[in-house]
């Protein structure tokens, strides 16, 4: 891993273990470099890259700046991340609370998504993914047949399924398109993310393509709402 990115964690770790809010100032760049035991080359990468996705901010004269709420796991949607990657970056210890794995046949959002038949037998992994042991995302990872002969080998401590499929089926991952709908929380939701009945959360369908543009996951993922906030880099 890149030393700003291990930094990133750092950083964000320092955000939350310090309760820190929007608007809270840094300390001075070098007391900050010495607190989290990194070089001040090294500190400025990582602010960098947090600028970048619109954590911190920096303001002439002043000093740096929290730009978001502690508690939120802040995240570009123009970046594809895994669950693991969004839960990670942001300074939290990501795990796995539910993992099945079972045989489905593909429903319609399904075999559109991995480019099969309606009907078709289609190997799906069922997890609850905790945030510092809290859940935060309940999801659904429908995988493309060319991967069946992997799928045996994912358990629960493969933590990132873009890892597993990057690393040991040895697939890139090319583009991934995303479609976001708010829903309510219904019985199961609920229970499975500790949330009062109804409450909202966000939806995301996700199609992840390899570097051909060949489908090889549809996921369908629910995030609640309170622990996840979202940014988007739009230019004119």
């Amino acid at each position: 891993m890149h030393a700003y990115k291990d930094s990133s964690k750092r950083l964000l770790q320092y955000i939350t273990e310090n309760k820190m809010k929007r608007g809270d100032r840094f300390p001075a760049e070098t007391e900050l470099a010495e607190i989290l035991g990194i070089s001040r080359l090294t500190l400025r990468e990582a602010m960098n890259a947090l600028k970048q996705e619109g954590v911190i901010s920096a303001i002439q004269g002043k000093g740096t700046f929290v730009t978001f709420d502690y508690h939120y796991m802040a995240n570009f949607l123009n970046l594809n991340k895994s669950v693991t990657e969004m839960i990670e970056d942001n300074g939290y210890t990501c795990s796995t609370s539910l993992f099945q794995k079972k045989l489905v046949k593909a429903g319609e959002d399904v075999a559109e998504g991995l480019d099969i038949s309606e009907d078709s037998d289609v190997l799906v992994c069922e997890r609850i993914r905790l945030a510092d042991d809290i859940p935060v995302v309940y999801s659904l990872d429908y995988l493309a047949p060319q991967l069946a002969s992997h799928f045996l080998q994912i358990t629960d401590a493969e933590v990132s399924l873009y890892n597993f499929v990057e690393e040991k089926c040895g697939i890139e991952i090319g583009q991934c398109m995303t479609e976001i709908v708010p829903v309510a929380a219904d019985e199961e939701l609920a229970g499975k993310l500790e949330v009062p009945l109804y409450t909202p959360l966000l939806k995301f369908k996700v199609r992840v393509q390899d570097m051909y543009c060949t489908p090889i996951i549809y996921a369908e993922e629910c995030l609640r709402t309170d622990k996840f906030k979202f940014i988007a880099n739009r230019r004119r």
